[in-house]
């Protein structure tokens, strides 16, 4: 008997995945949702410009990146940033607003992601220093 978020072995297939919230530069998709646990994929495409400034409200964020290499800039006033490509992982906390941008792999750019948290998923944001905590 399972006293954890599933009872039984299941799977989603790739046809059957859920188009998540959007950001602008970050096209999303939700593979499943149990309890507080959310899991999905991203397809960045940021090639010109950064993403647009978001957070992940109530939601701890992992991702591990499939395809492609990204900026991501983050920071009180988006002065912080750090690389990542195929193969890496990043994490981020709770309302940490940041944004991404393709460095290389022109539209083939892909990570995975796994959320633990509850409510809204994104919060999109003009900059960081629009960012206001509730």
């Amino acid at each position: 008997m399972s006293t954890g978020l599933f009872t039984e072995i299941g799977y989603v297939k790739a046809g059957e995945l859920e188009e998540g919230p959007l950001t602008p530069g970050q096209v999303r998709k939700k593979a499943l949702e149990a309890g507080e646990l959310w899991v999905g994929q991203c397809h960045v495409t940021a090639l010109d410009a950064p993403s647009q400034w978001h957070h992940h409200k109530e939601f701890d964020s992992v991702m591990f990146m499939l395809s492609g290499r990204i900026r991501v800039d983050y920071g009180e006033h988006g002065e912080k940033s750090f690389e990542i490509g195929k193969g890496d992982y990043a994490y981020f906390p709770r309302r940490a607003i940041h944004r991404c941008q393709i460095l290389e792999g022109g539209d083939d750019v892909h990570y995975v992601f796994v959320r633990v948290g509850q409510g809204e998923t994104v919060v999109n944001y003009d900059g960081p220093g629009a960012y206001a905590p509730d």
